[in-house]
Parts: structure tokens; sequence; C-alpha cells
């Protein structure tokens, strides 16, 4: 059942236009912006938390799901995180990349 609706949230996901502009939008990052935009397989518990809404204790729980899962492979993944979901990656998406 999880993985049903994690399915559904990921597909409704790529079709908000949110994550169309930002998918739009991710061959066109300037050197200015990656400064700004935050690696989710390679940041540390400190970059992470710099996202609005996500603390020390959920960007933690993003860390021990990428050891234990494997690096995510896309932007939508993240919603396998318990305590993310697709308002946070609505936020986030202008800093977020894979």
């Amino acid at each position: 059942m999880k993985t049903l609706t994690t399915s559904l949230l990921a597909a409704a996901l790529i079709l908000t236009p949110a994550f169309a502009t930002f998918a739009n939008n991710a061959s066109l990052v300037t050197e200015q912006e990656v400064s700004t935009t935050i690696n989710v397989n390679t940041a540390s518990v400190e970059e992470l938390s710099e996202l609005k809404g996500l603390g020390l204790k959920k960007a933690q729980s993003i860390i021990d799901y990428r050891k234990a899962n494997g690096p995510f492979t896309n932007i939508a993944d993240l919603m396998n995180v318990k305590g993310i979901g697709v308002k946070f990656i609505e936020k986030n998406s202008k800093y977020l990349a894979i």
C-alpha cells in the first residue's frame, strides 16, 4: 500500500506546475545558482537542514535513507523518507538536485 501511495504521489508531483517548472529549468542552472542548490545524494545534515521546513532530525533521516537504500534517482524519491511529502518538495524544488 505504501508503494502504491508513493507511486501515486510521485505521479502527482511530476504533473504539478512547480515540479514541471523545476524540471524544465534544471538544465539552465548557472554557475551562481549551483552554490545554492543542494544535492540530496551528497549533502551533509547541516546543508540539508538549510532547506525550508527541514530540521536536523529530518535531514538525518534523509541521510539514513540514502545510506540504507542507495542514492536518490530523482527528487520524487525523497517522498520515500517518512515525513517528506509533496509540499516540502514544492517549497524547495529550486534548491534540490540529484
